[in-house]
């Protein structure tokens, strides 16, 4: 008798109460948390000159604003307290159209004051779809690097972007989706078994 163990691990995950079915959407159609507010916060909390707004576009948001580095350095947006079971999530996924500026994604932990975020490079006025991987998160307080451990993301409460790549200026982005999903494993060798 051969047993496929790839076929039988892949059941079993697909029946595991812990293991996220499909992507859990956040932000844009079929929204799993559609009551979720966001809001801005700039350096103006802390005596900055940045401005921003966040408004809706269809399903999804765009934010956008000016970045003044006089002062501050930073304008961003963040959610409500989400209270979703993320705990088998590996990865955040969003589609967005850029300025051809860095962003960043920071990952709110109930309980905590560091956030954990991850950066990525936007194309000036193209959709991109882009990934970041949960563990490959870093521990931020106020813009500085923080060496704690990494997040779990069972203790995932709440989501933000944020610019501050040092560059005065206008911005604007457009976030059509956001989604936790779990990361496809690679392609393996068959391990059949006779």
């Amino acid at each position: 008798m051969k047993i496929n163990l790839k076929a039988i691990a892949l059941l079993m995950t697909l029946f595991s109460g812990d293991s996220l079915a499909e992507p859990l959407r956040i932000l844009g159609l079929n929204n799993a948390a559609p009551g979720l507010r966001w809001q801005v916060v700039n350096d103006t909390v802390m005596g900055g000159r940045s401005s921003s707004q966040i408004k809706r576009v269809g399903q999804g948001l765009q934010f956008s604003g000016r970045l003044n580095t006089n002062g501050g350095g930073f304008a961003s947006l963040r959610s409500d307290r989400m209270g979703l079971d993320l705990a088998s999530a590996t990865l955040v996924r969003l589609t967005v159209k850029g300025d051809g500026r860095t962003y960043s994604v920071r990952l709110y932990a109930a309980g905590r004051r560091v956030s954990y975020q991850h950066a990525f490079s936007t194309a000036a006025d193209e959709w991109q779809t882009v990934e970041l991987k949960i563990p490959e998160f870093y521990a931020s307080w106020r813009g500085r690097r923080m060496d704690q451990g990494p997040l779990a993301a069972a203790d995932i409460a709440g989501l933000g972007l944020i610019l501050a790549d040092g560059k005065d200026g206008a911005f604007e982005i457009q976030v059509g989706s956001i989604e936790f999903d779990v990361q496809a494993e690679p392609d393996s060798p068959d391990l059949s078994q006779t």
